[in-house]
């Protein structure tokens, strides 16, 4: 493993395996919640959608640790049924809430609201009863820099990335968002929702990521490149965590 310190909140960790990647991501994030159960009692971690991190959380579940005490819910979500194939509920109860770590609390943050502009109040009360700061954030990113839902082009993304709106969770239209697929209603954590954690995780694999973060150290934010906002920001730690 290669580690850079870019400055005092970013540090990239390049590995030589994707198995490793994971391994490490998950001995890393059950340090971070072992550490927040011992000396709060309580635990809180916020995840993404997708496929990628599937492996870590796998091998995460299986943590000998007081999951009763642990909270986890995600980072952003279509507005869709839990039951629908797309959810990123179910691709969690999949992979994640299994083994050791079915005991967990899951806050799902779509509600039964009709829309997600009307969902919005909820969402907002049920993450912020969770444990503040959360004690770990995981996040990925797409080939256009987006990350939660806070895709560029997006209805909202100003708002989104403004690190002074104190809501933790914002609607999202990303019709016309190259990379957002069939379902565009989302709900998302915003940046200032993201940066109330102990310390966040970007899990990205693939040279081209690689490069767009690259790319994005010390520019300036850019509402085409949502990613800028999250890396040059001076108030949580991030850690990228990288394989090809």
């Amino acid at each position: 493993m290669q580690l850079t310190q870019i400055n005092n909140q970013l540090t990239i960790k390049l590995f030589d395996s994707r198995d490793e990647l994971f391994q490490s991501v998950a001995l890393d994030i059950e340090s971070h919640l072992r550490h927040s159960l011992t000396q709060y009692g309580t635990a809180s971690f916020i995840i993404p959608g997708g496929t990628t991190p599937g492996p870590a959380f796998q091998s995460l579940s299986n943590a000998d640790l007081d999951w009763g005490n642990v909270t986890i819910a995600q980072s952003d979500e279509r507005w869709l049924d839990s039951s629908h194939q797309q959810s990123n509920q179910k691709l969690t109860e999949k992979t994640l809430l299994i083994n050791h770590a079915s005991n967990a609390n899951y806050v799902a943050m779509k509600n039964n609201s009709a829309s997600a502009k009307n969902g919005l109040n909820q969402c907002n009360h049920d993450y912020q009863a969770m444990l503040a700061p959360f004690s770990v954030t995981m996040l990925g990113m797409g080939l256009d820099g987006h990350f939660a839902s806070l895709f560029p082009g997006s209805d909202h993304i100003k708002e989104g990335l403004d690190s002074e709106n104190l809501n933790l969770c914002i609607d999202i239209d990303a019709s016309g968002c190259s990379v957002a697929g069939d379902y565009t209603e989302r709900m998302s954590l915003t940046l200032s929702g993201i940066l109330n954690s102990q310390t966040i995780i970007l899990l990205i694999t693939g040279q081209e990521k690689l490069r767009l973060i690259q790319s994005k150290l010390k520019a300036e934010t850019d509402l085409n490149f949502p990613i800028s906002y999250l890396l040059n920001q001076t108030t949580s730690p991030v850690s990228v965590y990288w394989a090809d």
